[in-house]
């Protein structure tokens, strides 16, 4: 997507995250990312691998119903598998496996090295067993196994006996009374009314005699058989712990997000614009230009535009021309402030090769040096500066006297006026009379005003009241995160129009490593500089190497 086509609308809000600025972050610090990662992942490795193996040994039983009568179906569904877990879990249970294991170790010791599962929708327990040894580990399973089993069935048969000793006392109890009961109805006369109550006394004794000894019966019949091992405890065959693959996937994976994380901290604290993507973030605008690092005339002083139009810089500052008068269109954009957060970003720059480019394509442009602090605009052009707007403000000269001619046609300079001369720049600029001068030179054409750093001064705040819109540039070697959100904060106060960003100072493999349009950068490769020494290629070191290619590609 271009500088053309984002609006407002498209960039991210406030608590989002760009993708491409992430990824783009993650680019920059992918040595820390890396770093941190084999870090991390080495400690992994070194954990993983310095722990002593541990063996899981398993085995499994069939749990059954215990007390059950052996002559109906048994109840599975009186069985509550998480009731077993907790007995075979249990101190009880402990006591009998240690015994089986003849071990002097702890319930705790023991008790922590085994566990119990039970299978979804079946009547079985597994019970694992955990040791260094590998014996052991297969040892402990098995009693424990045992175990269980030995303890359910020790309960059912304390429990049957129980039960059965107090039958058989409530047995012996009727036994006496009927006992009794034969010695005084031998006293009675047979067939007296005593004598039958007395049988009918006996009568119902026996009864409840017989019923306890059928009851007695069928307690020696219940079922004591708590259930079957149905897979032995194996001796196993490799550790269970430590897995070195999990331990070393999970090293890689915690290194990952860590190193991401401190990749994303780092490029927060170091609140540097290092990406087209996060001045848009934070600007909430679109970047309508990435000016280079080579941005001015290095020999003359003068705008790059005028002394290396064939340059990648000049070509930049085309594009920001272009993108400008798109973004511009509605609503119309007749004059503009060209500020930024801080001193040295770049705007006296910009401001002028951006007006050198509009007049270069047939605009009337007037260029104003807002800047009456620390004016450079006029030095861009070779032009005076002892009279110019400041002058204009306080009255002591007219405009058109101020107004002066730049070797550009169509371009009109109107430098600041001796720095010296001006008691406090905010005062003049926020006047009536500069509202008139601005009004003035939109008469000529499209103005640009170079204005004063906004964090600095409050110069440009009182301007951007009085344009039609604010165009932003950072550095993004120098430019700050912190210090752009304040400025566009101060800007929204004002209710300023933010067109769009300039980012300056990129470097040039990063401005055009996506891909660039190379009219003009052919004669930095290699192909160009042999046919140039090349006597034999038939063409002088002037002719555009472009028409040469064509040239060859049509033969």
């Amino acid at each position: 997507m271009t500088a053309l086509s984002r609006t407002m609308d498209d960039l991210p809000g406030e608590g989002t995250v760009d993708l491409r600025e992430f990824l783009a972050t993650i680019a920059r610090r992918k040595r820390l990312v890396l770093t941190v990662t084999i870090a991390l992942t080495t400690l992994a490795a070194l954990y993983s691998y310095s722990r002593t193996p541990v063996y899981t040994s398993k085995a499994t039983i069939l749990v059954r119903p215990i007390l059950t009568n052996p002559l109906e179906s048994i109840p599975l569904e009186r069985l509550s598998l998480q009731t077993e877990i907790r007995i075979a879990t249990s101190a009880a249970v402990a006591d009998v496996a240690r015994d089986l294991l003849d071990s002097r170790d702890s319930l705790t010791t023991l008790l922590r090295n085994v566990s119990v599962s039970a299978p979804q929708d079946a009547q079985i327990l597994e019970f694992s067993y955990s040791h260094t040894d590998t014996r052991e580990a297969q040892r402990g399973a098995q009693a424990f196994a045992d175990a269980y089993l030995e303890f359910k069935a020790a309960q059912a048969v304390e429990s049957i006996a129980r039960h059965a000793s107090t039958l058989q006392a409530e047995t012996d109890k009727l036994d006496e009374d009927i006992r009794g009961l034969n010695a005084e109805i031998a006293d009675l006369l047979e067939g007296s009314p005593e004598w039958e109550d007395l049988v009918d006394q006996r009568r119902a004794v026996e009864a409840t005699r017989l019923a306890l000894q059928n009851q007695l019966a069928t307690v020696s019949t219940l079922s004591v058989d708590a259930g079957q091992v149905i897979q032995p405890a194996e001796l196993p065959a490799s550790p269970s712990r430590p897995n070195h693959r999990i331990d070393l996937l999970l090293g890689v994976l915690i290194g990952l997000i860590a190193g991401v994380g401190s990749a994303s901290m780092s490029e927060r604290l170091r609140d540097r614009i290092e990406s087209q993507a996060s001045f848009e973030h934070i600007l909430e605008a679109p970047v309508l230009g990435v000016i280079p690092k080579t941005s001015a005339g290095r020999k003359s002083g003068r705008p790059a535009t005028i002394d290396e139009p064939k340059s990648l810089a000049a070509e930049s500052f085309r594009t920001l021309r272009t993108n400008l008068l798109a973004v511009s269109a509605r609503p119309p954009v007749k004059t503009l402030l060209v500020t930024s957060a801080g001193m040295g970003e770049g705007k006296s720059t910009i401001s002028a090769n951006l007006a050198v480019a509009l007049a270069q394509m047939g605009k009337d442009v007037v260029l104003i040096s807002a800047d009456l602090r620390f004016p450079r605009v006029h030095s861009f052009f070779g032009l005076g500066n002892d009279r110019g707007l400041g002058q204009v403000l306080s009255g002591e000269v007219t405009l058109d006297e101020a107004l002066c001619d730049s070797i550009v046609p169509q371009l009109r300079v109107l430098p600041s006026g001796p720095v010296a001369g001006v008691a406090e720049p905010v005062e003049l600029i926020q006047s009536d009379k500069m509202l008139d001068v601005i009004a003035r030179c939109a008469e000529i054409g499209f103005v640009i005003l170079d204005g004063s750093p906004i964090l600095a001064v409050a110069d440009s705040l009182v301007i951007a009241t009085m344009v039609d819109a604010v165009l932003f540039v950072a550095d993004s070697r120098n430019g700050r995160r912190g210090a752009i959100a304040q400025s566009r904060h101060q800007l929204r106060q004002v209710d300023a129009r933010v067109v769009g960003g300039v980012l300056n100072g990129v470097d040039e493999w990063r401005g055009t490593r996506g891909g660039s349009y190379g009219p003009y950068d052919y004669r930095r490769g290699l192909l160009y500089r042999i046919l140039v020494s090349d006597p034999r290629s038939g063409r002088s070191a002037e002719e555009p190497l472009g028409r040469d290619l064509q040239r060859q590609r049509s033969d």
